[in-house]
């Protein structure tokens, strides 16, 4: 198997000389990469993924999303995620992440997230919540409900809701982020305007500094057998990508654990509104 069809990771931050080669079709020096080797020397395997790229690539040249570049995540993310076999280990690695944006999605990257100034950096190599791939792939992670990809298309309708929850660490309890999407969003996106959206984000956080959100939802834990066993398989390429995948199972979110982290939600909702909308409202009258 070459190369080009197994994960490799960044060695180093890739500078502007190598985005020049990289742009120009030129190859990096053997040192500048390495290859993702797991437990037995085995590797990751890139066919579903490339195959989802090639199939997302048409779309684009289709003028699909072409409107709006952001409405391609929702259809990217839960496929992206089940071609993209990782364990949350690897999934932590920046310099994965890097490799995968610049060598072999650098056309995406480029077409996704260009503006002014060009690609800013973070979409290279950055953290969860802005690196073009990760927060792709970690949205999908975090806020599929087992096997069920649809809570992740919802989730990437608004990039508000993402880019305020994604990186934080109450969404690393599913059945909460679960709870907290069903308040938040609706299959339409949501009513409530960015600001707001931040301000739960920021009342959660405080209310469950002293208290986790399992408290409310209950202790969590992945099918560790089963996620293992979906990570260390060979993803399919999907005979329609347009179909919908399925993801690993996992039993950490019941129907009582996603109904504790909704109320959790709501309650930090009210709480939002009620703190946030006074300080508006006292505000609007110092200044009348």
């Amino acid at each position: 198997m070459s190369e080009t069809e197994v994960l490799m990771r960044a060695t180093h931050v890739f500078d502007a000389g190598d985005h020049s080669k990289l742009s120009d079709g030129q190859s990096l020096s053997e040192e500048s990469t390495e290859k993702v080797v797991r437990e037995g020397g085995k590797t990751v395997d890139l066919t579903a993924f490339r195959d989802l790229m090639r199939d997302f690539t048409t779309r684009v040249a289709k003028g699909e999303w072409s409107s709006d570049r952001s409405e391609s995540d929702r259809w990217l993310a839960p496929r992206l995620h089940y071609a993209l076999r990782l364990t949350r280990a690897e999934a932590a690695d920046r310099f994965l992440w890097h490799w995968l944006a610049c060598v072999p999605s650098r056309q995406y990257v480029v077409w996704r997230w260009d503006g002014a100034k060009g690609v800013t950096d973070d979409r290279w190599f950055g953290p969860v919540h802005k690196q073009a791939l990760a927060r792709l792939w970690w949205g999908a992670e975090l806020f599929r409900d087992g096997a069920d990809y649809n809570p992740v298309e919802r989730a990437f309708i608004r990039q508000d809701f993402i880019n305020s929850y994604l990186h934080r660490p109450i969404a690393r309890c599913r059945s909460f982020g679960l709870g907290i999407l069903d308040v938040l969003t609706t299959s339409e996106g949501s009513a409530l305007k960015a600001a707001e959206v931040n301000n739960v984000a920021r009342v959660l956080n405080l209310i469950t500094a002293g208290s986790p959100p399992e408290a409310r939802v209950g202790f969590q834990a992945d099918d560790l057998v089963a996620y293992g066993d979906w990570a260390t398989s060979k993803a399919r390429p999907q005979v329609d990508w347009s179909d919908l995948p399925l993801g690993p199972s996992a039993f950490d979110t019941t129907e009582g654990s996603i109904r504790g982290g909704r109320a959790l939600a709501q309650h930090g909702l009210e709480v939002a509104r009620e703190r946030y909308g006074t300080k508006r409202a006292t505000q609007a009258r110092e200044n009348a």
